[in-house]
């Protein structure tokens, strides 16, 4: 028996040769496929029927590979990229369930997944079934490009819309706050002058006294509202001089404890000696009342305690806390803690201007905040305030609610115009209980054409702001041209620094607020004559 020929069963020379190059075609476009799939700008991945990798390509995310063998072979959904994020890993199976069962169509989905760099990022992925002749499913190809970069800036652009709708938000409250200050002031005007004259009118053991103090106590409460709205919307901390804190934390504590539920402690830690910072103490006021009122609501409704403290540090800072052991902030929550209109409260519970508030009060005294706080373990709230190196200074400022008397009009004639008629008799008292004579008129041209009057000679104007036709400063310029150089007082229910400024360039430097007539007004009528000798 001959032996085998191979040459035999290959057939003739031209098979053989056929062969081959079937072969040397097979390889090529081996080769050419393993070039194509390992370069596509997309990720992709081919699964068995159960969704174990068989092979993938390295376009997955920027930065380090993954060892091979901690992937092939394995099941997609338990490979590393899906390891710090279970929730998603979890959906796979259903998604390949999905596509086996479809009309062929991929399916698209968001995803998270950890790069080999240990980043957590963003994907979109498609998964399509691969189906054999009969249109059974064999396997499984998914494709994912990296949108990490557009997520991000999606995230920066929706961030930036959000600042510009609040900064629209901060504009309309200012542009509100102002209009509400200006006929609010109005009325606190006028309550508070005539309580002033009523006060005066009674003996002091008359018992109208103790009803007229409340009046006073609340309309005060009132002025230190709207200074409050006009100090956030205008963004201004107001007048800075040494104070001592202690004082401002028992009042707002002797505040709040009447209105504190039941199980709910408010307890107060008072440094030995006497702590000073340079602030404005009404808003220091505001200060401590946002952050226990937040630290109060965040108690549980079986009680709770909420500590306010303050001590002097080594550097003669000053450091106010406020600590609850209330329900906490996640991480998200205490990043957005200050944004303007962000709250975890309900629509009725609060309008997120607390913290915010707080914050630009701080920054524009000097200081700063720094909340520490975590989910079930409280919050603190550190607020450092700059020193105030001499607090005897703030002896040398009279308080802002104490009425003066020092003034003198000694017969001197003062034209008060105003379109409000109920100040104008308000502000006739006070002008002539201190010994001015009074003219007031209601009609801006009537008291131009009483300038003109030979009969009557004036030593002084008082001009309200915002009047129908020509308004305050449009008198003044009329002013100007008839008596060069008579004092000008201008009034109003707002006054902000465009205000400020269009008076001083007519040469006005005393502006005086309507809720300030009753303190000030002869004070201003006074410093306006002594400018002019």
């Amino acid at each position: 028996m001959t032996d085998f020929d191979p040459s035999f069963a290959l057939g003739p020379p031209a098979l053989a040769a056929e062969l081959a190059a079937t072969r040397a075609e097979l390889h090529r476009q081996q080769r050419l496929f393993r070039t194509a799939f390992g370069h596509q700008f997309q990720f992709m991945a081919i699964l068995s029927s159960e969704g174990r990798v068989l092979d993938y390509n390295e376009q997955f995310a920027p930065g380090a590979r993954l060892p091979r063998p901690e992937v092939l072979g394995q099941l997609f959904w338990e490979t590393p990229w899906w390891h710090d994020h279970p929730d998603i890993a979890a959906a796979w199976p259903q998604r390949l369930l999905a596509a086996s069962s479809g009309d062929g169509a991929a399916r698209v989905y968001l995803d998270r997944f950890t790069s080999p760099d240990g980043e957590s990022r963003w994907a979109e992925a498609a998964v399509h079934a691969l189906r054999d002749e009969q249109g059974q499913p064999e396997g499984f190809v998914v494709q994912a490009t990296d949108t990490t970069d557009q997520h991000r800036a999606e995230a920066l652009r929706e961030s930036v819309e959000q600042q510009l709708r609040n900064a629209q938000k901060l504009h309309a409250i200012g542009t509100l706050a102002g209009g509400i200050a200006h006929d609010f002031n109005n009325i606190l005007g006028a309550i508070r002058g005539n309580l002033a004259l009523a006060l005066d009118a009674l003996p002091a053991d008359h018992v109208a006294q103790q009803p007229l103090a409340q009046i006073e106590r609340a309309s005060l409460r009132g002025r230190s509202l709207v200074r409050q709205i006009l100090a956030f919307s205008r963004n201004e901390v107001g007048e800075l001089r040494p104070e001592p804190l202690q004082p401002l934390i028992e009042e707002m504590v002797a505040l709040l404890r009447p209105t504190l539920p039941p199980g709910v402690q408010l307890r107060v830690q008072l440094a030995a000696a006497m702590v000073w910072a340079r602030v404005n103490a009404a808003q220091v006021h505001q200060i401590l009342m946002n952050l226990s009122t937040n630290a109060l609501q965040a108690l549980p409704a079986s009680g709770g305690e909420v500590t306010v403290g303050v001590a002097e540090q080594p550097d003669g800072a000053a450091h106010l806390w406020v600590v609850d052991n209330g329900c906490g902030m996640d991480a998200e929550t205490l990043r957005r803690a200050f944004e303007p209109f962000f709250t975890t409260k309900p629509v009725d519970m609060g309008t997120g201007l607390g913290l915010s508030v707080v914050h630009g009060i701080v920054g524009a005294c000097g200081g700063t905040v720094v909340v520490d706080s975590a989910p079930g373990c409280g919050t603190t709230v550190h607020v450092h305030l700059p020193s105030a190196q001499d607090g005897h200074e703030s002896d040398a400022h009279p308080p802002a609610d104490a009425p003066t008397r020092t003034c003198t009009g000694a017969g001197r004639h003062v034209l008060y115009l105003d379109d409000d008629e109920v100040l104008g008799p308000l502000v006739d008292q006070l002008l002539r209980r201190a010994g001015y004579r009074v003219t007031t008129h209601v009609d801006a041209q009537a008291a131009l054409a009483a300038l003109l009057d030979p009969g009557q000679a004036f030593d002084a104007l008082v001009t309200d702001f915002n009047m129908p036709g020509l308004n305050g400063l449009d008198v003044i310029r009329e002013v100007k041209g008839l008596a060069p150089a008579l004092p000008v007082v201008l009034t109003s229910g707002y006054i902000d620094e465009g205000l400020r400024a269009q008076a001083s360039l007519l040469g006005v430097h005393q502006l005086l607020n309507k809720e300030d007539l009753r303190e000030e007004l002869c004070r201003t009528v006074d410093a306006a004559l002594r400018s002019t000798g």
